[in-house]
C-alpha cells in the first residue's frame, strides 16, 4: 500500500473517532516469562556467532520458562532476521529470529516477537528529517550520554514501521507482538507533520493540547500495527510498553494484556510495582509484572540480581495477581548465560510450584486509593510523592488496598483514601455522594476536594471550612487523648507545610496544632532544626464527622519524603476505626513484610501470602535483598462468611488447623522463609 494511501487512512480513522481494536481471544498467559533484549551495536562483529537453536531452547526449558519475547528489531534499529525491507545488521549470518521462533515451537514455548519503535538509530541516521523535534528546533537524544534518539510516529515512519510488521507476521509464526518505546514526547514534537497536523485538527500548542495531541498519535501506531498483526494472527497477542499509567482505559482495546516493568535497582524502585499492580489490577485485563535479572538495569552485562531478590519479586507478582518476567540480554555472540538461567530456573520452580493457586486469582481490597497520577503529568516509571507514601503506608500497615481513577466502581470498597491533592470535580463529588450514602468510609487529606481557585471545600460531607496555609510552614501534632490508641502524647513534628481549617458544629475534633516558636529563617533561628513547640491550640488538624475524615497535612506525601512513623500509625488507627471488620489481618507481622489476599472465584478459594523479604540500602539509590527473612508463629485472620472446609499451607498441601470466630478464620503459621501461602476453601 502506498505511504500517503495508508497513512491518510490512519489520519482519517482517527479524526473521525478510532475504531475499537479487536479483543484478542487468548486463554490465560503463562506464568514464566523471560524477556529477552538484543540492543547490539553494528560495531560488535561476531553476532550470533556461537547460537545454537537447540541449546538455546534446551537452556529456557531447564529453567522452567514457558513464555520468551525475542528480538526482530532493537534500538539500534537493527533486524535480526532475513528481510527484503528492514536494516539488517551488518554482522548477522543466519536468520536468528527465525531459528529462535522455530526453537521455541518445537519446545512447546510461546513466543512473541520484539520490535523497538521510537528509539531506532539506524533510522535517525536515514531520515534525521523524522527525529522528535522540541519546541526551539533541538533533537532528542543521540548523545553518548543519551544515546537513543526519538523518532518521531506521526512521520513517514509509521509507514515502515508497519511494513516491517507486516513482513514480519508474514515470515514467522509467532504468538503476538510486543512494541517497546511507543511515546511522544511530553513536551510534543514540533516537526513540520506534527506542526500540520495540530492545525488540521484544530489543537493548539499548550499542554493540554499536546498532551491531546500525543495521545491521538499513539492511538493511529496501535490502530495500525493492531491491524497489521490481527490480519495474520485474529487471537495474536500485542503489547505496547511504555504507556501505562494512570488514565490508559481508553486505550485498552489495543492491548491483549498488560505488562509492568518494574525493575526495582533499575530506577524503579521497589514501591513502583507495589503502587501500579494496584491500579492495572482494576482495568479487567491479564498481567505480568516484569523485573530484571540485572543487579542494575537492562543491558547490566556481569551484573546479577541476588537469588533471593528474584524469588521476592516474582513471587510478589504472583501474590498480587499478575505473572511472572524475567528481563534479560542475549551476549552479542547468541549464547544465554548459564548461571543466569540456573538462577531463574530456581525462581520458577517456585512459581510454576503455586500456579495451582494463582490461576485466575483476582485480588480482594477492602480499601480504594484515588491516584494523584490523574493530575500529574508522569512516565511509566515514576510516581508521585504521595501515591509513593500511600503505597508505603498500606503494604507496611498489611492493608488490601487499590490505586483506583474516577472510572472505576467505588461500591467494590468499604473505604476509600483521597491522598493530598485529589481535585474535586462533579463526577467525583457525585461519587462520593453516592458512596457515603451507601455507608462507606472516606479519608482526605491536604489539597484534595479543595478548589485552588475559590478556596473552599467542595465536598459538604467533610464539615469543614478552608481558612487558608496554616500559620507556620513546620507545625507539631497533638493528639486528643485516647483518639489514636498506637501513638503516645508526644508532640510530632510535621515537616510539610499543611493547612486551617475550621469546623462545623458536629464535627469531631480528634488531633490539633500546636506551633512553634517561629519559622527557621535566616534571621530567625534556633539550634539547628526547627524551633521548639512554644504553644498548643485548639486548632483543628484531624477532624472526623460519621464516617468521613479529614487530615489538614499532607501525611502521605510526607511519609515518602521524611518517612516519619507516627504518621503511619495515625493512618492506621483512622483504618481501625473506620474499618473494624477488614478482609485479613495479621496482627503480628512485623512492617518489614508483606500479606496480600487473592480469590479464586471457580475454585471457590481464598489465597493469603505472606512475604519476607528484609531490604537494605547499600548504595545510594539501590535497596538490596540477600536473603530470605524469617517469620515465626503468625496468627492469621481471614474474614468469611462461613467457616472454610480446610485450610493448607500451599504448595506443600499440608492441613493447617483453624478456628472460626466472629465471622473470622483464624489460623498459625508456625514458620515462614520468605514466602508462604496458605490456601482457605
Amino acid at each position: 500500500m502506498p505511504f500517503l494511501n495508508r497513512r491518510e487512512f490512519l489520519l482519517t480513522s482517527a479524526a473521525a473517532g478510532l475504531a475499537a481494536a479487536p479483543t484478542s481471544a487468548h486463554s490465560e498467559l503463562p506464568f514464566r516469562q523471560v524477556h529477552l533484549d538484543f540492543h547490539t551495536s553494528e560495531l560488535i562483529p561476531d553476532v550470533a556467532a556461537d547460537f545454537d537453536a537447540r541449546e538455546f531452547a534446551a537452556t529456557l526449558k531447564a529453567a522452567h520458562v514457558n513464555s520468551i519475547n525475542v528480538f526482530a528489531k532493537c534500538h539500534h534499529g537493527l533486524a535480526y532476521y532475513d528481510t527484503a525491507i528492514a536494516t539488517r545488521h551488518p554482522a548477522l549470518k543466519i536468520d536468528l529470529l527465525g531459528q529462535m521462533v522455530t526453537a521455541c515451537r518445537a519446545a512447546g514455548i510461546h513466543v512473541l516477537y520484539y520490535y523497538s519503535l521510537v528509539w531506532d538509530v539506524a533510522t535517525s541516521r536515514k531520515h534525521p528529517d523524522w527525529m522528535v523535534v522540541t519546541r526551539d528546533g533541538q533533537n532528542i537524544g543521540g548523545s553518548p550520554t543519551d544515546a537513543w534518539p526519538w523518532i518521531c510516529m506521526n512521520t513517514p515512519y509509521l509507514d515502515q514501521v508497519l511494513a516491517e510488521n507486516e513482513e514480519l507476521v508474514t515470515k514467522y509464526d509467532a504468538d503476538g507482538a510486543w512494541f517497546d518505546i511507543l511515546k511522544q514526547h511530553p513536551d510534543g514534537c514540533f516537526c513540520h507533520w506534527c506542526t500540520a497536523d495540530r492545525k488540521k485538527l484544530g489543537l493548539k500548542d499548550d499542554p493540554e493540547s499536546i498532551r491531546t495531541h500525543n495521545k491521538l498519535v499513539a492511538k493511529r501506531v496501535e490502530e495500525g500495527l493492531n491491524k497489521v498483526v490481527h490480519k495474520r494472527f485474529p487471537n495474536g497477542l500485542t503489547f505496547y510498553n511504555s504507556r501505562l499509567v494512570v488514565g490508559v482505559r481508553d486505550e485498552l482495546d489495543y492491548y491483549s494484556h498488560i505488562e509492568i516493568e518494574s525493575l526495582p535497582t533499575g530506577g524503579w524502585g521497589y514501591t513502583h510495582f507495589q503502587q501500579r499492580v494496584r491500579y492495572m489490577r482494576t482495568l479487567g485485563k491479564d498481567m505480568v509484572g516484569m523485573t530484571g535479572r540485572f543487579h542494575k538495569s537492562w543491558g547490566d552485562f556481569g551484573g546479577l540480581k541476588n537469588q533471593a531478590a528474584l524469588d521476592f519479586e516474582c513471587l510478589n507478582f504472583l501474590a498480587n495477581g499478575a505473572k511472572a518476567c524475567v528481563g534479560d540480554q542475549l551476549h552479542p555472540r547468541g549464547r544465554l548465560d548459564k548461571t543466569t538461567y540456573a538462577r531463574i530456573g530456581k525462581t520458577y520452580t517456585k512459581v510454576e510450584a503455586l500456579e495451582p493457586w494463582a490461576r485466575g486469582a483476582k485480588a480482594v481490597a477492602d480499601i480504594g486509593v484515588v491516584s494523584t497520577a490523574l493530575f500529574n503529568t508522569e512516565t511509566t516509571q515514576k510516581i508521585t510523592p504521595a501515591d509513593q507514601g500511600f503505597t508505603n503506608m498500606l503494604v507496611e500497615l498489611h492493608q488490601q488496598f487499590n490505586v483506583i481513577d474516577l472510572a472505576e466502581d467505588f461500591r467494590r470498597y468499604k473505604l476509600l483514601i483521597l491522598p493530598d491533592e485529589i481535585r474535586p470535580s462533579k463526577e467525583l463529588l457525585a461519587k462520593l455522594d453516592e458512596f457515603v450514602t451507601a455507608g462507606g468510609s472516606v479519608i482526605a487529606s491536604a489539597e484534595s476536594l479543595l478548589d485552588p481557585r475559590m478556596y473552599w471545600f467542595y465536598w459538604k460531607p467533610l464539615g469543614i471550612r478552608y481558612q487558608g496555609k496554616a500559620k507556620f510552614r513546620g507545625e507539631y501534632m497533638l493528639a486528643r487523648p485516647g483518639a489514636f490508641p498506637s501513638l503516645d502524647e508526644s508532640a510530632y513534628f510535621l515537616y510539610q507545610p499543611g493547612h486551617s481549617v475550621a469546623v462545623d458544629e458536629g464535627t469531631e475534633v480528634l488531633a490539633t496544632y500546636g506551633h512553634p516558636y517561629f519559622d527557621r529563617t535566616p534571621e530567625h533561628f534556633s539550634s539547628h532544626k526547627q524551633t521548639p513547640l512554644g504553644q498548643r491550640t485548639e486548632e483543628p488538624l484531624i477532624t472526623l464527622r460519621g464516617k468521613v475524615c479529614y487530615i489538614a497535612n499532607p501525611l502521605f506525601r510526607s511519609y515518602a519524603l521524611d518517612g516519619v512513623g507516627a504518621y503511619k500509625l495515625v493512618v492506621g488507627d483512622l483504618l481501625q476505626r473506620l474499618m473494624p471488620q477488614p478482609a485479613l489481618t495479621a496482627p503480628k507481622l512485623p512492617s518489614t513484610a508483606q500479606v496480600t489476599l487473592l480469590e479464586q472465584p471457580e475454585s471457590k478459594r481464598r489465597i493469603v501470602h505472606l512475604l519476607h523479604y528484609p531490604m537494605t540500602r547499600r548504595a545510594p539509590d539501590i535497596d538490596i535483598i540477600e536473603e530470605p527473612g524469617l517469620l515465626l508463629d503468625q496468627e492469621i485472620r481471614l474474614r468469611l462468611a462461613a467457616p472454610p472446609r480446610r485450610v493448607t499451607l500451599v504448595p506443600q498441601n499440608k492441613p493447617l488447623p483453624f478456628r472460626f470466630e466472629n465471622g473470622y478464620a483464624v489460623c498459625r503459621v508456625e514458620k515462614v522463609i520468605g514466602h508462604q501461602a496458605i490456601c482457605f476453601e
